[in-house]
């Protein structure tokens, strides 16, 4: 009896030891993430664990989706300012067309800019028609159904020879 009270107290929790995150480990991900680094990169680059582990801590923890969200929006912020900067000659050179233009394009959509690329795509679908040709398939199928194997094989193959 009193063997099994000793093991009990030399053991632990069951399975892995949890991974936690240091704060060089998430200032150096904060780094990578501005610089474009995936998330699957981030776990290989730095934290040293799969990305299902990297999603569950963040849910643990949100300050690590700080951290990597921080990096993104830096880097954006940073890209942005160098593009205005390009587009109106405050670098100290005349100003980029092209640049302006990208900006123009890529800034601006939700408030109406005349300039914005945005693209609207309308489908419109007859169901009446979609059925009618459902059924057509079904009523063939059937017809197909009831012939025999070497008739089936060739109607396959005069509707192969069809469709070239």
């Amino acid at each position: 009896m009193q063997n099994t009270a000793i093991m009990e107290e030399k053991k632990g929790k069951p399975g892995r030891k949890k991974i936690t995150f240091t704060e060089e480990q998430l200032l150096e991900a904060e780094r990578l993430a501005g610089l474009g680094f995936s998330e699957e990169a981030l776990c290989k680059a730095v934290f040293g664990c799969s990305v299902t582990t990297l999603q569950r801590r963040k849910k643990e923890f949100a300050n690590i989706e700080q951290y990597i969200r921080r990096g993104k929006l830096k880097s954006i912020e940073e890209v942005s300012a160098a593009l205005f900067d390009s587009a109106t000659g405050r670098n100290g050179r005349d100003p980029s067309v092209s640049a302006q233009i990208f900006f123009l394009k890529n800034k601006g959509k939700e408030a109406g800019n005349p300039w914005a690329d945005i693209q609207q795509v309308e489908n419109s679908i007859n169901l009446s028609n979609v059925l009618e040709n459902a059924n057509t398939r079904i009523i063939e199928g059937k017809k197909v159904e009831k012939l025999d194997k070497k008739e089936q094989f060739l109607l396959k193959d005069t509707d192969t020879s069809n469709d070239s």
